[in-house]
């Protein structure tokens, strides 16, 4: 079965992932893209800037 491409951005996901994770590795960071492709935002997850619009949400939201 083909997963959904999601067009919306994963402020749930990266919200409940930071309730986890204060600071994070890159083994950490590559899990979670990983596991956000998985949930259907993998052409988020694929592009560079798709990428760096996650890192920017988290790095503002996170206390």
């Amino acid at each position: 079965m083909a997963t959904k491409i999601k067009k919306r951005f994963p402020k749930k996901e990266l919200n409940s992932w930071l309730r986890v994770h204060r600071s994070w590795d890159h083994s950490e960071w590559t899990d979670l893209l990983q596991n956000l492709s998985n949930q259907g935002f993998h052409e988020l997850c694929a592009s560079i800037s798709g990428q760096n619009d996650i890192g920017f949400y988290l790095e503002t939201k996170r206390h």
